[in-house]
C-alpha cells in the first residue's frame, strides 16, 4: 500500500539523514528574540505565499485558510516541542528564519512537488521546518538528549533499541556503521557503513547515492540541459539545470519528457511544474494514469467557481485546476468550494476545509463525511486501486490500510516490527540500528 510504504520510508529517513549544515550566523541576530508563536505566524505566512505563488495546482485552501491551518500545525508541532523549549535546550535561530522568510517569498519556483506533498519525493525548503533548521540545539557532544532538536549543530540523538532518552553524539563517519545515518557527504551502501557520495561518471542506483548536484543516469551525471531529454527523479526537485523544468508527467513507468523554461499562458505542457509561476497544466486527461501517459494539457490561469473540471480519483498526487479555496467536484464536475464539517467530500482527495477535519470514508465509493479522526473500527480508508490507499487518523491504534481499512487497536508488542506508534501497545515505534522499525518500551 502506498501510504504504508512511504509513511515507513519517511520515518526511516528521519532517523537516517544527516542534519541540515547551519547557516553562518555572523550576529545579524544578536540581540534578537523571536517567540515560538511569532515563530509560526512568520513561517505560516511564509509557507502560504510560496505555495500560492508557486503550487496553485496543489493548495486546495485560500489564503486565509491556508495561513491558519499552516500556523496551526506549526502551534501544534511546538507542542511536542515545549519541554525542550521550557528546559531551555533549544532556541529559535532568527537569522535562519528570515532567510526562510525571504527566499519562500521571492526565489523562483522550485519545478518540483510542494512542501507538504504527501508522498516520499524531494522536497524543497526543507531546511526552512521548526526541526530541520530554524531552531538550534545548545546540549554538548555525550550529553543525554531526549529529541533531535536538542543536540547541538554536528551532533545527532543516538537512541539504541529504541531507549526514551539518547546521548548527543557525533554523526557517524565514513566506514563507521551507519544504523543512524552518516554524517555530511555520506551515504549508507549495502553492508551499512557510510561511504562518500559517488561522484561524477561513477556508478550508481539512484540520485540518492550521488552527490547532490549530479543525476543518477546509470552513473552520475550533471543535471540535463535545455532541450535534452529528462525523467522524473523522486530524489531530486529537477533533473534539469536550474531554471528548467522537466515537462513529464511523473509516476509512469518509463516516461521521458523534455527539459524546458517554464512555459506561458496557452502554450502546451505535460505537467503543472512546467508552466509558469502562477499557472496550472489544465485539461489534461487522466482517465489512464498511472499506467498510461496522459493528454497534453495547457498552461493557463487556475480555474474559478463553476468551471467545468477534468476529475480524477488521482488529485491529490498529480494536482487540481481548480482555484485555492475550491477543489474539482465528483457529482457535478465542476469548481466548488471545499466542503466543510459534517458536509460530503471525496476521500480520495482528502478535501474537506478546517485544521484537523478529515474527509472520513463512508466504505461505499469514493464518498464520505468531513469529520475528526476516525473512532475505533470506524472505516478509515479509501483503497484507490490495487496498490494505492488513501487513510485518515484514527483518534486511538491506527489505521489498517491492508485488510480491513478500519481503525484497529494496538496489539504488537516490544520487538516486533511496526510502521507507526498507534500498532504497538507502548505507543512506540522506532527506528532501530538495523534500520528496522520495531515497537519499543514506554517512556
Amino acid at each position: 500500500m502506498i501510504r504504508r510504504r512511504f509513511l515507513a520510508l519517511a520515518v526511516l529517513a528521519l532517523s537516517a539523514c544527516p542534519a541540515p549544515t547551519p547557516a553562518e550566523d555572523a550576529g545579524v541576530d544578536a540581540g534578537v528574540t523571536v517567540t515560538p508563536v511569532e515563530l509560526c505566524e512568520r513561517l505560516a505566512a511564509a509557507r502560504c505565499e510560496l505555495k500560492l505563488r508557486c503550487y496553485p495546482a496543489f493548495t486546495r485552501p485560500d489564503r486565509t485558510a491556508c495561513v491558519f491551518q499552516e500556523n496551526s500545525a506549526c502551534l501544534a508541532e511546538y507542542e511536542t516541542l515545549r519541554p525542550s523549549f521550557e528546559a531551555a535546550l533549544v532556541a529559535i535561530e532568527p537569522s535562519r528564519l528570515a532567510d526562510c522568510e525571504q527566499r519562500m517569498k521571492t526565489s523562483a519556483c522550485p519545478p518540483s512537488f510542494p512542501p507538504d506533498y504527501p508522498l516520499a519525493v524531494a522536497r524543497p525548503f526543507s531546511d526552512c521546518g521548526l526541526q530541520t533548521g530554524l531552531l538550534r540545539g545548545v546540549v554538548d557532544a555525550g550529553a543525554p538528549c531526549e529529541r533531535a532538536v536538542e543536540c547541538e549543530p554536528g551532533t545527532v540523538c543516538i537512541k539504541p533499541d529504541g531507549v526514551c532518552r539518547g546521548t548527543c553524539s557525533s554523526w557517524p563517519k565514513e566506514g563507521e556503521p551507519c544504523g543512524f545515518g552518516c554524517g555530511p557527504g555520506l551515504r549508507c551502501d549495502a553492508s551499512d557503513t557510510c561511504i562518500p557520495l559517488a561522484t561524477l561518471n561513477e556508478p550508481c542506483t539512484s540520485s540518492a547515492e550521488c552527490e547532490a548536484d549530479l543525476l543518477c543516469l546509470g552513473s552520475c551525471r550533471p543535471r540535463r540541459k535545455l532541450n535534452e531529454s529528462c525523467a522524473f527523479d523522486p530524489d531530486r526537485l529537477s533533473p534539469c539545470e536550474p531554471g528548467l523544468a522537466c515537462d513529464v508527467v511523473p509516476f509512469v513507468s518509463g516516461l521521458s519528457g523534455t527539459c524546458v523554461r517554464p512555459k506561458a499562458s496557452g502554450e502546451a505542457c505535460r505537467f503543472h511544474w512546467s508552466c509558469a509561476a502562477g499557472l496550472i497544466c489544465a485539461d489534461i486527461d487522466w482517465s489512464n494514469f498511472p499506467n498510461q501517459a496522459t493528454s497534453e494539457g495547457s498552461c493557463r490561469e487556475p480555474d474559478g467557481a463553476d468551471f467545468s473540471c477534468s476529475r480524477s480519483k488521482y488529485l491529490r498526487y498529480v494536482g487540481d485546476q481548480c482555484a485555492p479555496g475550491l477543489s474539482c467536484r465528483q457529482d457535478t464536475g465542476k469548481c466548488q468550494a471545499l466542503p466543510t464539517l459534517g458536509q460530503a467530500c471525496t476521500p480520495s482527495l482528502q478535501d474537506c476545509a478546517g485544521v484537523d477535519v478529515y474527509c472520513k470514508p463512508s466504505g461505499s465509493g469514493d464518498v464520505g463525511t468531513c469529520t475528526g479522526p476516525a473512532g475505533l473500527n470506524d472505516t478509515c480508508a479509501f483503497q484507490l486501486d490495487a496498490n494505492r490507499t488513501i487513510g485518515i487518523p484514527c483518534s486511538t491504534g491506527f489505521c489498517d490500510t491492508e485488510t480491513t481499512l478500519t481503525c484497529r487497536a494496538p496489539s504488537r508488542v516490544e520487538g516486533q516490527e511496526c510502521t507507526e506508534d498507534g500498532q504497538c501497545l507502548s505507543n512506540r515505534c522506532v527506528p532501530q540500528p538495523d534500520r528496522t522499525l520495531r515497537c519499543a518500551p514506554e517512556c
